[in-house]
């Protein structure tokens, strides 16, 4: 039996130890995490473990004193929960490296931060009292309270603790109280990047160089074994101009790796900035990859629904509307009404359990009822607060929450911290710029430098070179790296390359790698260049002015709107566009007109003309503003107007359509206005935009016949003496200089329509008209 214990960093290094292991082994040494390590070793009687919630929650309660505030550190809950971390790990820093906050201020030579401290240790006494009198133990109170727990290693033989780091003076005591009772061992490398932790070891009287692997024996405080690491780890590096091409770069060099014949399970990504995880998961189709930091339990549908809802209640936009569409609204109306309201009005909690009855994943089942017992827990100190604002505290903490990843792939995706004593074959590391690697610590908030490092407390740069030896010794475990990083005006790489005299390239085909994340589109057989003939008649079609200008303009577009009956999509936008301001002031002069066919007052006029605007508007403030400019250009409308119904004119139609045959073809048209004057008759057609017309030298090439479908279409209605634009922007009425020319170029070119009975229906040859084409994209000229 093997009764050796052998301490590792993570539980990914444990697997991987595992991994590493003959089938045949018989008997196991115990693998155990450092963290599971120090929680066998100590003991502390008659306290019961301290919650996160309930920590906070103590911390808020001990930080009811005048002073506090001088912290910048608000006491709502809200608040306080996000910004008590900092406390918690300065806290936390204190007590791994057994020094005590009453010591603080000799540390501070200057005084500089002399009212901070002294705030820091009201704080820590107060919380302290709070905990001890209730018997909770905080973590940051175990190094003063344990009892060594000499049991759990009495019986075995040997401990073999891996190093890759280092190691607080907590960690080191009970160390040296277990070489009382066992053989203890530390592995150990070296690095450029850990002198702090060698001259640790050369006060104990161990000698450690630079750039070897040391097997120490910390009993007799001496050297078992020293190997001389031989740097020959083949690594490249590559930059790219956008962060979405270095997806492209991880699928790439995966693809070398197994194609050299490295095996998957030995095969890593190294993310120093997690959040491009989510990023690199959308672009895995195969289930290549497994994620060691799970996946966001905002990918979840059971937090989608109810984060959807609380957006659309929040703020009412087209974006929060088709989220809300796409999961269900189920919630919607129940929340509505109750949204506002305060815990004593409304059972949060009820609700949150009735909410979930219907959802069957049992991972997310039990992670959201965990979120709901905890939440439980704290309801009586929000009291205030209302049900928004608690449903958001829920789903800010719902966010943090994630799932493993069981989707099977070979190769992990992880951070450089899971990597640590993990042997690879091959490494793919991406981001490896300035902004993430190495990361800024946020635990000098509290203290500067010079008081860390009179008190002995590790600074800013002690924790950078600590990472820097994580990445110093992924490098030196691992036969061959990848790394990329962006180099942009925003982003550059990392100076620790420099460090690591590793050159880099920036002179690859971008458009190459763009194409491994998308190269789907080029498979679509919609988007050949063969033609397309086929067999077709305008005998049975009914023509409109649109249909034939785009038919003239594009037979292609032609095919795909009226043949195949491709319709275009547009996704909803808050940010109303010019031509949604001109269909609700269609609507209004519509609804205007369709209650009174003429005006005799102006300003009687103005006021029902306003009156319409307002309802056809939009409902956001830009709506409302685009419309007050429209409003103040319509005054001179309306002065127009009223000169015309003076005139005699009335609006006899408004919206309507027309059919009639014309040159042997029915032809069809909507009418914006159709003005009478006793068997005179005006054509009107508003626009807010641009307006042309024709000229004699190009109305024989006209393609748009729009105004002589309107003139001809509206003849039976009486005797059509114009066919007009009116211009609502500065309240003219534009006439078409060659109407009657246009309608006899109009007549040849349906004779020829007729006449077809075969079309090639090919792409335009002028690419002005693919500029604003919903096609575009189909024939690659987008």
């Amino acid at each position: 039996m093997n009764n050796n214990i052998v301490v590792l960093p993570s539980a990914r290094a444990i697997r991987a130890k595992f991994l590493e292991l003959d089938n045949d082994t018989a008997f196991l040494p115990n693998y155990i995490t450092m963290s599971e390590f120090i929680s066998k070793l100590s003991i502390v009687d008659g306290f019961k473990i301290l919650d996160e919630d309930s920590r906070v929650l103590l911390l808020l309660e001990a930080s009811n004193f005048k002073t506090f505030q001088n912290l910048q550190i608000q006491r709502n809950f809200f608040t306080f929960t996000k910004n008590s971390s900092y406390i918690f790990k300065f806290f936390e820093e204190l007590s791994a490296e057994l020094f005590s906050i009453d010591e603080l201020s000799g540390a501070d030579v200057y005084a500089e931060y002399e009212e901070h401290i002294t705030i820091l240790q009201e704080l820590y006494k107060r919380y302290k009292t709070l905990c001890f009198k209730r018997k909770l133990l905080d973590k940051i109170f175990l190094p003063t309270l344990y009892r060594f727990n000499h049991h759990f290693i009495k019986d075995k033989e040997k401990i073999t603790l891996y190093l890759d780091g280092h190691l607080t003076n907590f960690e080191f005591e009970l160390l040296e109280k277990c070489c009382e009772y066992i053989k203890v061992e530390i592995v150990f490398q070296t690095s450029n990047f850990n002198q702090k932790m060698r001259l640790r070891f050369k006060e104990l009287g161990v000698e450690c160089e630079e750039d070897y692997s040391y097997t120490i024996d910390l009993n007799e405080k001496k050297i078992l074994a020293k190997e001389k690491h031989l740097k020959d780890t083949n690594i490249s590096c590559l930059s790219f101009s956008e962060p979405l091409l270095q997806l492209a770069f991880v699928k790439h060099k995966i693809y070398e790796f197994i194609s050299k014949g490295y095996t998957p399970q030995k095969i890593a990504v190294i993310l120093p900035d997690e959040k491009l995880a989510p990023l690199l998961k959308s672009f895995d189709e195969r289930g290549n990859f497994n994620f060691a930091m799970g996946e966001s339990f905002t990918t979840s549908m059971l937090y989608k629904k109810l984060d959807s809802t609380c957006r659309t209640l929040d703020e009412v936009t087209q974006e929060n509307m088709a989220r809300l569409d796409r999961v269900g609204d189920g919630l919607f109306e129940e929340l509505r009404k109750v949204y506002y309201e305060t815990l004593k009005e409304f059972d949060i909690i009820e609700f949150l359990y009735r909410y979930i009855k219907d959802f069957t994943i049992k991972t997310e089942l039990q992670i959201f009822k965990e979120e709901i017992y905890k939440f439980e827990k704290i309801l009586s100190f929000v009291e205030d607060m209302n049900i928004k604002s608690l449903l958001n505290l829920f789903m800010q903490r719902l966010s943090k929450r994630t799932i493993d990843d069981v989707s099977g792939g070979q190769i992990t995706v992880m951070g450089v911290l899971e990597s640590r004593v993990v042997e690879f074959d091959a490494v793919v590391i991406v981001d490896f710029s300035d902004g993430h690697v190495p990361k800024k610590s946020d635990k000098d908030m509290f203290l500067n430098t010079n008081i860390r490092e009179n008190a002995k407390l590790p600074t800013m740069n002690d924790r950078e070179n600590l990472q820097k030896h994580y990445y110093a010794m992924l490098l030196r475990r691992t036969k061959e790296v990848a790394i990329s990083f962006v180099k942009s005006e925003q982003s550059g790489a990392s100076r620790f390359l420099k460090q690591l005299k590793i050159p880099y390239n920036s002179s690859q085909d971008e458009l190459e790698y763009a194409k491994i994340l998308f190269h789907k589109n080029s498979q679509k057989t919609m988007l050949n260049d063969e033609p397309i003939v086929l067999d077709y008649s305008f005998k049975d079609v009914k023509l409109s002015a649109s249909r034939l200008k785009i038919f003239l303009s594009c037979k292609r577009k032609y095919y795909y709107r009226y043949i195949k009956q491709i319709q275009s999509h547009t996704i909803p936008k808050d940010m109303p566009q010019e031509w949604e301001i001109g269909v609700n002031i269609h609507l209004a002069l519509k609804e205007l007109y369709s209650k009174k066919p003429f005006y005799d007052d102006v300003l009687e006029l103005k006021k029902d003309l306003f009156k319409e605007l307002d309802k056809a508007c939009g409902k956001s403030e830009l709506d409302r503003y685009l419309m007050s400019l429209q409003k103040k250009r319509m005054e001179k409308f309306c002065q127009n107007e009223i000169q015309r119904f003076n005139s005699g004119f009335r609006v006899e139609f408004c919206e309507k359509t027309f059919q009639r045959e014309f040159c042997g073809i029915t032809i069809i048209g909507q009418i914006d206005r159709v003005d009478k004057r006793l068997n005179e008759v005006e054509i009107l057609d508003y626009k807010t935009g641009k307006i042309t017309t024709s000229s004699a030298k190009n109305y024989t090439e006209a393609i748009d016949f729009q105004l002589e479908f309107y003139y001809l279409l509206a003849s039976e209605v009486g005797n059509v003496q114009s066919s007009s634009f009116y211009d609502l922007k500065d309240s003219t009425i534009v006439t078409e200089p060659f109407l009657k020319e246009k309608i006899d170029v109009l007549g040849a070119i349906i004779k020829d329509l007729l006449n077809i009975e075969n079309i090639d229906f090919e792409m335009c040859e002028d690419t002005k008209h693919c500029a604003f084409c919903e096609y575009a994209t189909i024939c690659k000229r987008d």
